[in-house]
């Protein structure tokens, strides 16, 4: 009988080893079970063979809903945030006082207490196993002690013998760690300057193990966070195999590293598709990005994923941001007549639907219901299925039979409570893929290994872990707990286990290594006491090392290889290692497997077609070559997604099109001047209606939309205002069109690119010459008019392609916080607070024409490098804001200090 599932695991898989390693290839196989799964088997074989009439013991998963039916009836007056894990944590408390001997009943009830609490609990689940004629574990396991030992156990891995446990052995069996070990190996204590470094530390070490016997068994023992040891399986990986990390195949055929004790079952990506697949169907409601990664999901068998990925794409320009069945269906429906995609999925999910069912039904039911929805979807899809793949699936329908037991407990459950339940099942059900024998296990628990392994390393034992702080629960008087023995109740228990963890760790491997991190983060941290008598050394070796990883950090990565690593050095005296960097660029360099590729220039456009996206390829091209490569050649576009209210897009497009039929109406300044207000209102509103009827089609529009409309007019009244504040013009041109041919310069080409453009508006103006205007309604951007890359050459591209005498340039930005021209002219007097042009530095002359200038030879420079293929990584200021490529354009690699800052630089 071993304490765990992982335990019992690792003990069929040396005990095999063995017997492999001794040549027989037939052996018994041992019976290793924990004490959960021997009292279930021993109560069902104890009643089959003498006809004795005893209650079935509960499955786990009857036995946690008990508790949290008993829990949530007994505190229904209460407001708690989570009654689920009140539940859960009266479990423990339960079976923590079961397995010591710890009679709750004996404790006198103090209403409103935590133990008063327990034992009301406690009584309301015992009545409720008994009207089912059930017994928890505790209860069988105290009616097997109570009949007698029936056949020979023997317990290893327990660093405590229980009362609970002692009852079930009998006299005279014991626990292997409890007895005192002989020939206890002297363990090599490392102090690492950080928790980071101590876990580089640990793969250099399981590289040296492995290089000195290649058949070797590791055990890393790391408790904390899940993160941390996902990064040093990595670490390990990289370390001992770093051929898939430079595009090889991987020279191992043999699983290297293994993390044991798995994660919850609803975080497997597959078993979580067809738990959201449930949840919609009945009824539940998620964010539209929920529903987003549920289509994308590689877990259908049809419609193909291209198909579903188009369907994505279109309900990302109307979705709402929260969606359940019935507007999810009303969006596929919409979709439907353009998109085979959205008729299939819609009648898998009325077919779906139909299977499942609303009534109410016992949970046995509605396993049968759930693996007939997921059917006819055809979870998980038609990939070919791996060994892991298929003992996923497995695994989910294993948890559907669970499910299936609690009929008896739960009664009979609507639709969403039915599904709640099994998520809830689900997420406390720890489930890893059964894998091959791996090189190194990477453990989270501060257990006995029980069996022995070729080196063992354990690390974080600091002065805050280990020992482990005294938890006692709270559930249980704190002297019932002392007079039982509980170790977590007491420093001198604490400090008890921890001994007895030594001891095992000590006798468990060839190779004992202990290590502490010196610092975690800010956080300054001691070696455990514990480890006192085999630290003397290693405090020399931990400073040292802390002065070679600063030099390292001085002299750069290049000249890491040269820095002694001391930190893994012997810490009584043996002879030191060759000395090696820890810097995994530098230890999986290999001369000739490298080679330099250059990327800055893509294929060359071809001139015969109309740059695309019109100006848009000048202002990409001027922000960042690569992203106007990435968007605009390989059609890396941003995907949209729903914003509350209306989209900033056709926000834009409304108050656009109301502009345009404004100015269609009014002409001119004089005209706008002769408006009465009464007047202006009627023409400004009735121009936004029809701006709202050509984009939305409808004459009744929704709340959002009315808001809008009424928006735009706030806003259009507002440029009134300050279109009477400027000098005389006439509105000559409205969404002007006109094609743009640039010259692309060079010793033997006379080619030409050529734009189509589109100018929201140009006017004439009384004093001579036009002004270029540009609506804008989204966030406005710095203005740069005279450096190497101008803010807005959209407008110098209106500047090349009009005919006439330009002398102004500007957007006319019309949002809620500002309404104003911004832009340049020839004379600050042409248009309301925007300057005249500054001549060129040393420039003589018209300050205009030679400004011009400079902006048609930076107009065709911009064209030439798109035109040319440029995609180099060279983004201006500000431009990786929001850009949604620079996730691929490696950009952190150019080691340009200015890069830091440029998401954070304020706009001037």
């Amino acid at each position: 009988m071993v304490p765990s599932r992982q335990r019992a695991h690792s003990l069929r898989l040396a005990y095999s080893a063995a017997q492999l390693e001794a040549g027989r290839r037939v052996w018994s196989t041992p019976d290793v079970v924990t004490l959960e799964a021997w009292v279930a088997r021993e109560v069902e074989a104890r009643a089959t063979s003498t006809g004795t009439r005893v209650p079935r013991t509960l499955s786990g998963a009857e036995e946690w809903l008990l508790w949290r039916q008993c829990a949530a009836e007994e505190t229904q007056e209460w407001n708690l945030v989570n009654r689920r894990a009140l539940a859960e944590a009266l479990r423990r408390a339960s079976a923590l006082a079961a397995d010591n001997g710890i009679d709750i009943y004996r404790f006198p009830l103090v209403p409103e207490t935590e133990t008063a609490l327990l034992q009301e609990v406690q009584r309301a689940v015992d009545d409720r196993c008994r009207s089912l004629g059930a017994a928890s574990v505790a209860s069988a396991a105290s009616w097997l002690a109570s009949e007698g030992p029936r056949s020979a156990l023997e317990a290893a891995g327990f660093l405590r013998i229980s009362p609970r446990l002692a009852s079930l052995l009998g006299p005279g069996h014991g626990s292997a760690a409890a007895a005192e070990q002989s020939g206890l190996k002297r363990p090599r204590v490392v102090i690492a300057p950080d928790d980071l470094t101590e876990l580089e530390l640990i793969a250099q070490w399981c590289r040296v193990q492995i290089a000195r016997h290649a058949q070797a068994r590791l055990l890393v023992v790391l408790p904390g966070s899940p993160g941390a040891r996902e990064r040093l399986a990595t670490l390990i990986q990289q370390t001992l195999d770093p051929q898939p990390w430079l595009g090889f195949e991987s020279r191992s055929t043999h699983p290297i590293v293994a993390i044991e004790g798995g994660v919850p079952l609803a975080r497997n990506p597959a078993v979580a598709h067809a738990l959201s697949t449930l949840s919609w169907l009945s009824g539940e409601a998620g964010d539209f990005e929920a529903v987003s990664a549920w289509l994308r999901a590689p877990y259908w068998e049809t419609p193909d994923a291209g198909a579903r990925a188009r369907l994505d794409a279109s309900l990302r320009e109307r979705a709402s941001l929260q969606l359940d069945l019935a507007t999810l269906g009303a969006e596929l429906r919409r979709a439907s007549p353009a998109s085979p995609g959205a008729r299939a999925i819609l009648a898998q999910i009325s077919q779906a639907a139909n299977a499942l069912g609303q009534s109410r039904a016992s949970p046995r039911d509605w396993s049968d219901r759930f693996r007939a929805a997921l059917e006819v979807f055809g979870w998980p899809g038609d990939r070919p299925r791996h060994s892991q793949d298929q003992q996923t699936v497995m695994r989910l329908h294993e948890l559907l039979d669970e499910f299936g037991q609690l009929s008896g407990a739960a009664g009979l459950l609507s639709s969403q409570s039915a599904v709640q339940c099994l998520l809830e099942l689900a997420a406390r059900t720890p489930y890893k893929g059964a894998d091959d024998d791996p090189v190194v296990t990477i453990t989270p628990m501060l257990a006995d290994p029980i069996v022995r392994y070729d080196a063992l390393w354990v690390a974080g034992l600091h002065s805050e872990a280990f020992p482990e702080p005294v938890q006692p629960d709270p559930f249980l008087p704190l002297p019932a707990q002392l007079a039982a023995g509980i170790p977590a109740a007491s420093a001198a228990g604490r400090l008890m286990e921890a001994s007895s963890l030594l001891r095992a760790w000590r006798a468990a491997a060839g190779e004992l290594v202990l290590s502490a991190p010196a610092r975690s983060g800010d956080l300054e941290l001691l070696p455990s006491p514990l480890l006192a008598p085999w630290t003397t050394a290693s405090r020399r070796v931990a400073a040292s090392s802390h002065r070679d990883r600063a030099s390292a950090r001085a002299t750069g990565p290049a000249q890491r290889s040269q820095q002694p690593d001391r930190a893994t050095g012997p810490a009584h005296g043996d002879s030191a290692p060759a000395a090696e960097t820890l810097w995994l660029p530098e230890r999986i360099r290999r001369p000739g497997l490298l080679e330099a590729v250059h990327d800055r220039v893509g294929v060359e456009w071809d001139v015969r077609c109309p740059l695309p996206a019109g100006t848009s390829s000048l202002e990409r091209q001027n922000a960042c070559p690569f992203q106007a490569y990435a968007v605009l050649r390989l059609g890396s576009s941003e995907l949209a997604a729903p914003d509350p209210g209306v989209d900033p897009r056709v926000r834009g497009k409304l108050l656009h099109a109301a502009l345009q039929h404004f100015w269609a109406h009014v002409g001119d300044s004089l005209t706008l001047h002769a408006l009465s207000e009464a007047a202006e209102i009627d023409l400004i509103e009735q121009c936004v209606s029809d701006a709202a009827r050509e984009i939305w089609g409808e004459e009744q529009h929704p709340p959002p939309r009315v808001r809008e409309r009424r928006r735009a007019v706030r806003l259009m009244r507002s440029l009134c205002n300050l279109e009477r504040e400027r000098a005389p013009f006439t509105v000559t041109g409205r969404e002007f069109e006109r094609a743009l041919n640039l010259p692309l310069k060079g010793p033997l080409t006379t080619a030409t690119a050529r734009m189509n453009l589109r100018i929201d508006r140009i006017d004439r103006l009384a004093s001579g010459g036009s002004a270029v205007l540009d609506y804008k309604s989204g966030q406005t951007k710095s203005t740069d008019w005279y450096g190497e890359r101008p803010s807005h050459p959209q407008l110098l591209a209106y500047l090349a392609a009009v005919e006439e005498e330009v002398v102004a340039l500007a957007t006319v930005n019309v949002t809620a916080r500002e309404v104003r021209f911004d832009g340049i002219a020839s004379s600050s007097k042409l248009l309301p607070r925007v300057k005249g042009v500054l001549p060129p530095e040393g420039g003589e002359g018209d300050a205009w024409a030679l400004r011009k200038a400079e902006w048609l030879e930076c107009v065709e420079r911009l064209a030439a490098g798109f035109v040319s293929g440029n995609a180099a990584v060279d983004p201006k200021q500000g431009a990786c804001e929001y850009c949604h490529v620079k996730s691929v354009c490696r950009v952190g690699d150019r080691g340009d200090p200015e890069l830091d800052v440029l998401e954070e630089a304020p706009d001037e």
